[in-house]
């Protein structure tokens, strides 16, 4: 892993455009792109019988925000989630079911091997989030609980980001 400046931040290069291996490309649009497809598929046949639910998948601000460090598989599925949940929103809005997504920014997962776990990595990432501080899963609990609850009844086939600021840029 690369650590100076412009490769300031560690990067995994199996990532890199020129390494990325079939296996690994086709592995994240499965199941990233293909999950999420399967997913808003099953809860369509559920939910328009019944004429009401909430539908919430999980995209990433790598929709929008182009990061090295995440590679060129996750940000292709990832500008391509939004169609689904969007579309399916679209779909089934007359039914009162809603469609919404939870794009994460730099959160401290497995995901990816677990990199986010590193402290280094953590206080790399954290140099340029405005709140200066990455992400941990009880950062999105609220956000999941309101898009489920009746409180989000009017609210579908939004994408909505929980990134510190991240998106917004570099703030000092």
């Amino acid at each position: 892993m690369n650590t100076g400046v412009g490769t300031a931040r560690p990067r995994n290069p199996e990532g890199a455009l020129e390494r990325y291996s079939d296996e690994r490309w086709n592995r994240v649009i499965d199941v990233n792109l293909n999950g999420v497809f399967a997913t808003l598929r099953a809860g369509a046949r559920l939910m328009r019988p019944q004429r009401s639910g909430r539908m919430i998948v999980t995209t990433s601000v790598a929709s929008y925000l182009c990061e090295p460090a995440i590679g060129s598989a996750l940000h292709g599925c990832q500008g391509r989630r939004g169609a689904p949940h969007a579309c399916g929103a679209l779909e089934l809005a007359a039914y009162q079911i809603t469609v919404n997504a939870i794009a994460p920014g730099f959160f401290v997962t497995n995901i990816g091997g677990g990199h986010a776990k590193q402290p280094q990595v953590q206080a790399a990432v954290s140099k340029v989030v405005p709140m200066h501080r990455v992400g941990f899963p009880e950062d999105i609990k609220g956000l999941a609980l309101f898009l489920a609850s009746p409180a989000s009844s009017y609210l579908t086939g939004q994408q909505i980001s929980i990134d510190g600021g991240w998106t917004l840029g570099v703030a000092d």
